[in-house]
């Protein structure tokens, strides 16, 4: 006997786990589009912020 036996699935199991990793992708694209709107968001408030200073006298 080897040391890695390879795991025979049935249809079911095999549904479960596809069903698990689009679960988890949609998390981390989620995650990500969250994370972009974030960085565009701080990257306006920064550009309104130096448009909006008071100028120097």
């Amino acid at each position: 006997m080897t040391e890695h036996q390879p795991v025979i699935l049935t249809a079911d199991e095999i549904r479960i786990i596809e069903a698990r990793a689009h679960e988890l992708r949609a998390q981390a694209m989620a995650e990500a589009l969250r994370v972009v709107g974030r960085s565009l968001s701080a990257a306006f408030h920064k550009i309104s912020t130096l448009l909006h200073r008071p100028r120097a006298a």
